[in-house]
């Protein structure tokens, strides 16, 4: 089974991160978004996520947007049994990269790689090109 990469986030966050990344990549086969809605609540999220998680290998990786959100919540709480990564802070670069060295690296390096592009992906983009707002 090939790996699958996780992600939750509030609203439809996750699913256009998807969209626009595959502007840049292409399709990308393996990434499953779950939605956390207006009105759902913990319990209402985890059966879908808890069924998806249930059909993978341990180690998952899963990555949320905010720490301590509902996604997190659920995706940790679910942990216990299933064994699966969790990394917050989600965006663009980090679904990105995760994704381009899914292949080539294991779960846990994948979740390093994920919190390093995390902290390398936010620039100062105007003192970087010497640009004064």
């Amino acid at each position: 089974m090939e790996k699958m990469i996780l992600l939750g986030t509030h609203g439809r966050f996750g699913e256009e991160l998807i969209k626009s990344a595959e502007l840049i990549l292409g399709e990308m086969k393996n990434v499953r978004s779950f939605s956390l809605l207006p009105g759902m609540a913990l319990e209402d999220y985890i059966p879908s996520v808890a069924e998806t998680l249930g059909k993978l290998p341990k180690g998952t990786l899963c990555l949320v947007d905010l720490f301590g959100g509902t996604p997190c919540n659920a995706f940790c709480a679910l942990s216990r049994e299933y064994g699966n990564a969790v990394v917050t802070g989600l965006n663009l670069a980090m679904l990105m990269e995760v994704y381009m060295n899914k292949d080539q690296l294991s779960n846990q390096e994948l979740a390093d790689l994920a919190v390093f592009t995390l902290k390398e992906s936010g620039k100062n983009a105007t003192r970087i090109l010497g640009e004064t707002p």
